[in-house]
């Protein structure tokens, strides 16, 4: 193997540097936001960061992402304050990241391998780690591959040597991987499906609880529905969907659903990944949109239009999404001021502002979702087999 290459470490420890290539001139608040959302999921794994890099040009450099002056003063900071981890939010490729590695002697990841890392923390079912592990292989597989190929380079003195059959070996062995996972997570799919058709014999319409990490997803399913499940502030706790019955008045009985939370820029490729979780989503007879009313107005307003169209491209219709804001105790003025400072009106749809915490206005919202309920009755109901079609489809 080459001198100067780094292999990357299996688990992020000790201290990071921020790195972006801002490719909007004229972007002051937006970008900053961005880089917010990423330094706290750093500090979520325990991480110090002792430094931010932003650089800005209309597209990245083909070696690093960022310049080569850019690598140089990364080099310099990292080993100045003894850094461990480059972060990058922008996503980076296989061949960018194996550079940045060779020339900053540090690991490097970015915003997806980051999130990736994160889920793999709380993960603790079969479930997630699979779909985690198959997240991983679709993202660094080309990187394992180059990272091989240039190993077993230098290791080859003539043609079809010993290091050409390792490289080829490992190879294989990744991509036997990736099929054993995804036939596992295939037949897991169908198995989940199987159970949404069964829910839907019973009878029972389904609330999903979705929305951005630390909104409070899983405080408010513990309220709407007087379970208990494990609550914390480090992003992700639930990996897994939670369910829970709760009858709400005569003829109205609910099955509320905890998943997996969102992030800023969620990469789509997560999404395939996490279908089988997602899967709950789709299904749901009306999905809660949830956020933290203490967000600035600017971050609210991003949150909003993302989670609405990443709903959209899930394949949840916007009728049957609500709006609700969580934590008003921490915020009560925000409250008279939240429809007009997000202009809620333009997007037509219902909304709510609740404290899963306080308990605040959980009555209304329970009434909000119960007429959601009604209304979705008096439709045309299709049959189980066209709604099993559709979601399959």
């Amino acid at each position: 193997m080459s001198g100067d290459y780094v292999k990357p470490k299996d688990t992020l420890k000790g201290r990071a540097i921020l790195c972006m290539l801002k490719t909007n001139f004229h972007d002051h608040v937006v970008y900053r936001i961005r880089l917010d959302e990423l330094r706290a999921l750093v500090e979520a794994l325990g991480l110090e960061v002792v430094s931010e890099i932003i650089q800005t040009r209309f597209r990245s450099f083909a070696k690093y992402c960022v310049g080569k002056g850019k690598v140089k003063e990364i080099r310099s900071l990292a080993e100045k304050h003894d850094v461990q981890l480059i972060v990058f939010y922008n996503l980076i490729s296989s061949s960018q990241k194996l550079n940045l590695i060779r020339d900053t002697g540090c690991d490097v990841v970015d915003r997806y391998e980051l999130t990736l890392e994160i889920f793999d923390q709380m993960a603790s079912d079969n479930l997630s780690q699979l779909q985690i592990e198959a997240a991983k292989l679709d993202k660094l597989a080309p990187f394992y591959k180059l990272a091989a190929n240039l190993q077993f380079t230098h290791d080859r003195p003539f043609f079809h040597s010993g290091g050409e059959y390792a490289f080829r070996s490992q190879l294989r062995e990744i991509t036997r991987r990736r099929a054993g996972i995804n036939k596992q997570i295939a037949d897991l799919m169908v198995e989940k499906r199987r159970q949404i058709e069964g829910r839907w014999r019973l009878g029972y319409p389904s609330i999903c609880i979705a929305g951005y990490y630390n909104a409070g997803k899983t405080s408010l399913f513990n309220a709407l529905t007087g379970d208990n499940k494990p609550v914390s502030d480090r992003p992700f706790t639930t990996l897994t969907s939670k369910y829970q019955k709760r009858f709400i008045d005569y003829e109205t009985t609910i099955l509320f659903i905890d998943t997996i939370g969102f992030v800023l820029d969620l990469d789509h490729r997560l999404i395939k990944s996490f279908q089988i979780n997602f899967e709950d989503i789709r299904s749901a007879d009306l999905v809660i949109l949830l956020f933290e009313i203490t967000d600035p107005p600017m971050t609210l307003t991003m949150k909003l239009a993302e989670g609405i169209s990443l709903l959209r491209d899930i394949g949840v219709p916007t009728e049957k999404i609500i709006l609700v804001f969580n934590k008003v105790d921490k915020a009560p003025e925000a409250a008279e001021t939240i429809s007009q400072d997000l202009n809620l009106e333009r997007y037509g749809m219902p909304w709510a502002i609740v404290s899963a915490k306080e308990r605040i206005n959980l009555d209304g919202l329970l009434k909000l979702i119960s007429r959601r309920v009604r209304e979705l009755k008096e439709k045309p109901a299709e049959t189980t087999e066209e709604k099993v079609a559709d979601e399959a489809s």
